[in-house]
């Protein structure tokens, strides 16, 4: 018999990924919020990650082997505008889920991000502890930090800007933006001050496959491509894999959003450069390989696309 996984958010980018990656080899359940969704063979339910009670019974009636919570605002600038809604979805909801696995012996996985680091120019290590300088960080740091002390079956992925084909369209990544910019010949204004790793999500799939396959439990695992660039370089590439024309990727420098009083750097000026480098180590060695480089990652999506564009 297939074990179960549950997919909190399904409907997001991250979530129906990961279900079309796992749903071959799981019985694959998920809940939305508003958008509901329909992937063949999995089951969906409407679900408000902010009802505790309601939380606990659908996952004390579906007993999942895995609970995934792929849910949250992830966008900087949204999250310094609106942080109350960013602490409830990365946070309260995210330990509404987390308590609630514990209770019915579910193991939570839990998709944390590079941002929950502070952005200083050095390669950062799991056991770093983190100093966010963003209200996103913050949000994920703090839900982080209660996983880790509160819940005895975990999982933390703390994974670099994913990218790849979004379930619905409207909320696109950044590689769908630059592809549908490229598409209709038009300029593309990309940050050349943020360094992050950029990974094709197909590859967060298959690694999260590996690691539900196992035993392993109760840690943290950093997850990126083996080098970083910025947006305007990640840009670049896209466009040569794809021959489009790269002098359509034009280098700015935007406000970063960051939060100075929390920050252990401080404010900054525009043209300032942060840095999320993690170290992946542990995963590699997990894995037993070599995290790709933003290259090789752009290189599988490329054949994975056979070429396609959005219009």
């Amino acid at each position: 018999m297939k074990k179960t996984v549950l997919i909190f958010g399904i409907s997001s980018f991250v979530g129906s990924n990961l279900a079309l990656a796992l749903k071959d080899e799981y019985r694959v359940i998920g809940t939305y919020f508003k958008n509901s969704v329909a992937i063949d063979g999995i089951t969906c339910y409407p679900c408000d990650v902010l009802k505790k009670e309601y939380v606990s019974n659908l996952i004390g009636l579906i007993k999942p082997d895995f609970t995934i919570y792929a849910i949250g605002l992830s966008s900087l600038t949204e999250c310094k505008l609106n942080p109350k809604m960013a602490d409830a979805l990365n946070s309260t909801g995210a330990v509404n889920v987390c308590t609630a696995s514990e209770r019915y012996n579910s193991k939570f996985v839990y998709i944390s991000s590079s941002y929950v680091l502070g952005g200083e120019d050095q390669l950062y290590k799991e056991g770093d502890t983190p100093f966010p300088s963003t209200a996103y960080g913050n949000s994920l740091s703090s839900s982080e930090f209660y996983i880790q002390r509160s819940c005895l079956n975990y999982l933390i992925l703390r994974c670099s800007p994913l990218y790849g084909r979004s379930y619905g369209p409207k909320h696109p990544n950044w590689f769908e933006v630059v592809q549908a910019a490229l598409a209709q010949n038009r300029q593309v204004m990309a940050d050349d001050t943020v360094v992050t790793g950029f990974l094709d999500i197909v590859i967060l799939g298959r690694i999260i496959k590996s690691i539900l396959g196992s035993n392993v439990t109760n840690r943290l695992f950093q997850i990126s491509s083996r080098d970083c660039l910025t947006r305007f370089e990640f840009a670049s590439k896209i466009a040569k894999a794809f021959k489009k024309d790269e002098n359509l990727i034009q280098r700015t420098s935007l406000p970063f959003p960051n939060e100075s009083s929390k920050s252990k750097i401080g404010a900054k000026s525009a043209s300032t450069t942060y840095c999320f480098r993690m170290d992946t180590a542990n995963i590699e060695e997990f894995l037993g390989l070599k995290m790709p480089s933003v290259d090789e990652s752009i290189q599988l999506t490329a054949k994975r696309l056979d070429g396609e564009s959005l219009a």
